[in-house]
């Protein structure tokens, strides 16, 4: 299952929109055209100074809250249920331009206090040092969860001096530590109670004290958030927003579902969204190519740190608007989220201007969050070097150089956000407050008291304040406080059939969505009566709800599920998202769903049907079950088959080819010839040239195939690397057979194959370590090197068909450096979201 991660965020933690072309060319000693707009000097300012280049929007003003040298490298935070600030301190990255001593483990969390309470810290305490480029942090329990890629450690203060002395290892494959630019980060606690990162294909969780994971898909690449709803929100450096619009875990259960949709949704597009920064910025690693004739970046290059505004401080127009932290831009953009025929976009907010940008090069905002009192604070890593060394250009070499941006470092700065003429308010102390009173603070104005009081009651587990909670369910006037009282219980295993059934009865539409999820347990107990009541609901035909009854319905026994999954295909199959939510809820049962749709007499409701067909067909075909496979293809050429159907199972065919980022077809692999197909192709059906085109994109074995053509395209020295890799396979043809036909009941076929044809990520950890499943894979990483693997692995995906890129010995280092801790070969469950 493939899940859209784009071109990855942040110049602090994700590689430039233009990285092929840095990585081949751009690079030290090429020449290049000089720039014609010098940039103005950019030396280092005290952090009063900085204060004054900051160009905020009307009606605003900037606090300081922290700086150094209090504070340094900050790259995230958070505030504690006391008021502390936790700050973590990426010290070493990049000390000079080639990023010598970058492994240094110089590394610290910090906690800032503000002892004479004027807003402004004036207290630190080191927690923790010796960490090697350490990228976030999450306040859970008794202690704190750090990101040290590739460790995911949890520390404790257990004698109270406020410093680290007790520190366990929760995962050691969280990122990859290889290249601070694509690496895992984030770590939010989300309303479901689950803690999510950016650029990372695991969730974890905190219940009774020990910790759970459970594979999750990939998203954006720094920072994460999510709205009132406990909607996800994430970025890359080149795109401002995407967004789950389905809780992407359901989709990971059908893993033949292809290229599913509603997950990773793009809000838009990579030029639509303009920035209009404050200054020159020739400093952006290819600004003699992008700019503008004022020498102003015009598009994101470095996108990344978005929040979700939640508080009650700014204007009520401000409140769901995104802010996105832009460092190469020296700016933070607000864009506002709206809907569009029902799917998700966001626009700018301001016209040729922006919500914060500085005036002073070094102003490097890289994470933005929701404030204890309703602010917005931003983190400020200030400093003149933000692009990591990997992709680093030649152009921007000399401008570090010659502007000397490399010096000083060890600075920092975080801003506070405020309404121009507000009070300051106090940051309420949660961390002595009883239950009674945390649930109370659930029905509070801030986002941010919400959100911390719902984690203490869940760590704690106390279902005593459930009559409380129940009581907040039905009667609090604010739907997000609904939300946290549904989830609370829900953490605290106090859901009861009452509450959950009164949640979806709900007037706003997300809390009955939240009412159903948290509804989900009584599927198992009582699937008559909640499946009952979930598709009562559903008839109100809201999106939200419908969308969600169809993920849930995939927990329930399929004889209760399948009726009612066929009433929502007929009556909202054509809503965004709603076709692929049910088809989730259908492993293994996609064919006779199919089946059944096709010979469904609701004429009225061939519109709403044929979308769930479609994605149903595609789900048969991409299964490799030929026999089913074959079957739905045959009904093309039934002289019985209504027209709507066809264009359904044409539909079903496209849906399953993979596009490229630039909209155009790849390769798609079928389990058998489709003569069906071909003989419709061939027919004088009205959409026969249709289905013609469609079979220039489809593969299967037996096919001829033009190998000339697919190794022209590769470079000489791929050419090379193919025909090493051509030598080499002999170790896997024993089994997978000179023509990758695989051999039944002992390997799969390559020719084709998902594995094969997907990222990198999941075919070089197979790799490596091997794979179980109805086949069992041995490793084989310890018996053949990178460059070995690279070889064999670019032969394979541009043999027998297959198209997809060829694989380098630097990105089979990376991943096995990210994987060195494990012995035990990989499940299809953990590998679905790297596909």
């Amino acid at each position: 299952m493939r899940f859209s991660a784009a071109a990855l965020a942040a110049m602090l933690v994700c590689a430039p929109a233009w990285q092929a072309q840095a990585q081949s060319g751009d690079r030290p000693g090429e020449k290049q055209d000089a720039p014609k707009i010098e940039a103005p000097p950019a030396p280092a300012l005290s952090p009063e100074a900085a204060l004054r280049t900051l160009r905020v929007a009307p009606g605003f003003r900037v606090e300081l809250v922290a700086s150094d040298p209090l504070v340094f490298d900050p790259v995230a935070m958070t505030i504690g249920p006391d008021g502390r600030m936790w700050v973590v301190e990426m010290r070493a990255f990049m000390p000079n331009v080639d990023g010598t001593g970058e492994d240094a483990p110089i590394g610290t969390i910090a906690t800032l206090e503000d002892t004479d309470n004027d807003g402004r810290m004036d207290k630190r305490t080191e927690f923790a040092n010796g960490l090697i480029l350490p990228r976030a942090i999450a306040l859970v329990g008794d202690g704190v969860l750090v990101a040290e890629p590739p460790n995911l450690w949890f520390m404790r203060d257990t004698n109270g001096d406020g410093k680290m002395d007790d520190k366990q290892p929760i995962a050691n494959d969280y990122g990859n530590p290889t290249n601070p630019e694509h690496s895992a980060n984030g770590l939010l606690w989300g309303l479901d109670n689950w803690i999510y990162s950016a650029n990372h294909t695991t969730r974890f969780r905190y219940q009774a004290g020990k910790w759970r994971r459970e594979p999750t898909a990939f998203r954006g690449q720094w920072g994460i958030a999510q709205d009132d709803f406990g909607q996800l929100y994430f970025n890359n450096n080149s795109v401002a927003l995407f967004t789950d619009a389905l809780p992407a875990e359901y989709l990971l259960r059908n893993r033949h579902l292809p290229n599913p949709r509603g997950a990773n949704v793009q809000m838009a597009g990579s030029s639509e969204i303009s920035v209009w920064p404050a200054r020159v910025n020739t400093g952006v690693n290819r600004g003699y190519k992008i700019l503008r004739e004022d020498g102003t970046l015009p598009v994101l290059t470095a996108a990344c740190g978005p929040a979700i505004y939640r508080g009650s401080l700014f204007p009520e127009s401000f409140r769901g608007d995104a802010f996105i932290a832009e460092p190469a831009g020296n700016l933070v953009k607000r864009l506002i989220i709206e809907q569009r025929e029902g799917e998700p976009h966001v626009r700018n907010a301001y016209h040729q201007t922006e919500f914060l940008a500085s005036t002073d090069e070094r102003f490097r905002p890289v994470s933005v969050y929701n404030g204890p009192d309703g602010s917005l604070y931003v983190v400020d890593m200030y400093r003149g070097v933000i692009q990591h060394r990997i992709f680093l250009t030649t152009y921007l070499r000399n401008q570090i150089k010659e502007r000397g941006l490399e010096a000083p470092l060890g600075m920092g700065r975080v801003y506070r956000i405020v309404p121009e003429n507000a009070q300051r308010r106090p940051i309420p102390n949660l961390s002595k407050a009883k239950p009674p009173q945390l649930a109370k603070a659930l029905d509070h104005d801030e986002a941010w008291v919400r959100e911390t009081a719902q984690r203490l009651l869940v760590e704690r587990h106390d279902a005593s304040v459930s009559p409380a909670l129940r009581q907040l369910v039905t009667s609090s006037p604010r739907p997000a406080t609904r939300v946290h009282a549904l989830w609370t219980l829900d953490g605290v295993d106090a859901i009861d059939w009452s509450t959950a059934a009164a949640a979806l009865r709900d007037a706003e539409p997300r809390v009955a969505a939240t009412g159903v999820r948290v509804a989900e347990r009584f599927l198992k107990t009582e699937p008559e009566r909640t499946v009952t009541a979930m598709l009562e609901r559903a008839r109100w035909n809201e999106p939200a709800v419908v969308r969600q009854v169809a993920l849930s319905l995939g927990s329930a026994p399929a004889k209760h599920a399948d009726p009612a999954l066929l009433e929502i295909a007929q009556q909202a199959g054509s809503l965004p998202y709603v076709a692929d939510a049910i088809v989730s809820s259908l492993a293994g049962r996609e064919f006779a769903f199919a089946a059944t749709l096709m010979a469904s007499d609701a004429t009225n409701d061939i519109a709403m049907m044929a979308p769930v067909l479609a994605v149903a067909t595609a789900t048969v075909l991409h299964s490799g079950n030929a026999e089913q496979t074959q079957a739905l293809l045959n009904r093309l050429n039934d002289s019985k088959t209504q027209p709507w159907v066809h264009a359904a199972l044409l539909d079903g065919v496209d849906r399953l080819i993979p596009r490229a980022s630039d909209g155009s077809r790849r390769m798609a692999f079928l389990a058998a010839e489709p003569r069906a197909l071909q003989a419709y192709a061939s027919s004088n059906a009205a959409d026969a040239s249709r289905a013609a085109l469609l079979l220039k994109s489809l593969r299967w074995r037996g096919a001829t195939v033009d190998a000339a053509a697919s190794l022209a395209k590769l470079t000489p020295e791929q050419r090379q690397q193919y025909e090493r890799g051509r030598i080499a396979f002999a170790v896997c043809a024993a089994c997978h057979q000179d023509e990758g036909q695989g051999m039944a009941g002992l390997a799969p076929a390559l020719a084709g194959s998902q594995w094969v044809n997907g990222s990198p990520q999941a075919l070089v950890r197979i790799v490596l370590n091997g794979k179980v499943d109805q086949l069992a894979m041995p490793g084989l990483g310890g018996s053949l090197d990178d460059a070995t693997v690279a070889a064999i692995l670019t032969y394979v995906r541009r043999s027998w068909g297959n198209e997809a890129s060829p694989i380098d010995a630097d990105t089979v280092k990376s991943i096995r450096d990210v994987v060195s801790h494990r012995d035990e070969p990989w499940s299809d469950e953990e590998l679905q979201p790297l596909r």
